[in-house]
């Protein structure tokens, strides 16, 4: 008897299941659309708590995950601290109505945040680990004219988000 009911109710979860359509990305997914593609960036790293400053480059290479819900960028890049590469993931929380990111980087770094968007221009904010220190940052990503162009400034605070200075600076370039 009570195999026939673990069989009785696994065929309803199942039929139950497969009644229910899969979800779709939304409007709001849509969004990240604007970041995928082949990036180069150049700018500057500002001296502070992460190291001398100077000249950064890289490449960004961003693309969807299966499913269309969220991004996926890997990054190569050098700056005053030396080669660095990551990966991060881009996406958009439906029950939070927010837009999530997380990433890590070869150097020990990860972090994670939540950004929000008013025209061209995403704000993130959010908390980064490395070596045991833990960093707030908050960055401006403003889109230029039909996406191609993106300028990033961000800030860092060590000190819990009492003061925040001046981290990076910088301007990608979308391949065509």
């Amino acid at each position: 008897m009570k195999r026939m009911l673990a069989a009785a109710l696994a065929v309803a979860l199942c039929t139950v299941a497969s009644a229910q359509a899969p979800p779709k990305p939304g409007p709001e997914h849509q969004k990240l659309a604007a970041f995928v593609g082949n990036w180069t960036f150049a700018g500057e790293m500002k001296p502070g708590p992460m190291g001398p400053g100077g000249k950064m480059t890289g490449t960004d290479r961003i693309a969807w995950l299966p499913g269309g819900f969220f991004i996926e960028r890997r990054f190569d890049g050098k700056s005053p601290m030396g080669d660095m590469h990551g990966v991060e993931i881009m996406g958009y929380d439906s029950a939070k109505k927010v837009y999530t990111y997380n990433f890590f980087d070869s150097m020990g770094t990860m972090g994670m945040g939540t950004i929000n968007v008013s025209g061209s221009t995403w704000n993130a904010k959010g908390t980064a680990s490395s070596g045991g220190e833990v960093m707030q940052e908050r960055c401006t990503l403003t889109f230029g004219a039909g996406n191609t162009t993106l300028t990033v400034k961000c800030e860092s605070s060590i000190d819990g988000g009492k003061t925040f200075a001046p981290f990076i600076e910088g301007t990608a370039t979308k391949s065509k």
